[in-house]
């Protein structure tokens, strides 16, 4: 190849690779546009929500129990009939990053403003769960806590093992385990309990709705401060404790219902004041 030959080739690849480089740029720049744009979408109608749920929190600051009352203008079974579609929402993101579709991108945001009315931010102690996915389910005979919505004063604590055949006998060794991980935690990691509920639940016998509730097989209600006191022997709490052969129950009358009934029948025979701090 002679020089003006190489010089020749050497101009049109060089012009390729601009040409090239500068539809990549394009692409990227309206793609980051697109985003860009969904972003703000999110935040404007976010910050409208908040703004909105602040106002109904004002306007029903002199009520007894506001948390119960609907804002202003809203209907309240509206309200008790909002739920969030995850399928809906995946769809339309979707839609948003991939297809470039703006009406999509403002839906997508619409429905983060609800959840938002509906679900305000907290500023209570995230409880220390494991962070399990659709690949990564939760380890067996780790905890898993909850709070329950009429009892404040109670921390629920789920305990999962899978046997095959269960056998009684393990449970006070698995009961130790379970209170043992909440006292290294220490009562800092949590939001401020009175009582533990911890249940056992064996995953071998949840098969689907119908054995669900036979897979909570036993459970026992411990008093907060006996439990981070580390001159309490954790096996003698076990020993002390009453155990309750039925402490859940899975009501599927209407909307389906996961109930403690162990805690409800703790606060209201046992402690009758054990539902408030």
């Amino acid at each position: 190849m002679d020089t003006d030959e190489h010089e020749k080739f050497k101009s049109k690849f060089l012009w390729i690779k601009i040409s090239f480089r500068n539809k990549v740029e394009v692409k990227t720049m309206k793609r980051a546009k697109h985003l860009m744009s969904v972003i703000l979408a999110i935040g404007s109608c976010l910050f409208a929500g908040c703004g909105r749920h602040h106002e109904a929190a004002q306007s029903n600051s002199s009520a007894t129990n506001p948390s119960t009352q609907a804002p202003s203008g809203q209907d309240t079974n509206q309200s008790d009939n909002w739920h969030w579609d995850q399928a809906k929402a995946d769809a339309l993101l979707y839609k948003a990053d991939h297809e470039n579709d703006t009406a999509a991108a403002l839906a997508y945001a619409a429905m983060i403003r609800e959840k938002t009315l509906h679900n305000p931010p907290s500023n209570e102690v995230p409880l220390p769960n494991y962070q399990a996915g659709p690949l990564n389910p939760s380890p067996i005979h780790i905890n898993f806590y909850g709070l329950a919505e009429h009892y404040p004063a109670y921390l629920l604590c789920a305990y999962d093992v899978d046997e095959n055949h269960y056998d009684q006998a393990n449970e006070s060794r698995w009961f130790k385990a379970a209170l043992s991980q909440i006292r290294n935690l220490g009562a800092q990691k949590f939001p401020p309990f009175r009582w533990v509920a911890i249940v056992i639940k064996n995953r071998a016998e949840n098969k689907d709705a119908s054995t669900f509730e036979q897979s909570f097989k036993v459970g026992a209600i411990f008093n907060a401060s006996d439990l981070f006191d580390q001159s309490r022997d954790l096996q003698q709490l076990v020993a002390q404790a009453e155990m309750d052969r039925h402490p859940f129950k899975y009501d599927q009358q209407g909307e389906p219902q996961q109930r403690w009934v162990i805690v409800e029948r703790h606060a209201a025979t046992n402690h009758p004041t054990a539902g408030s701090n």
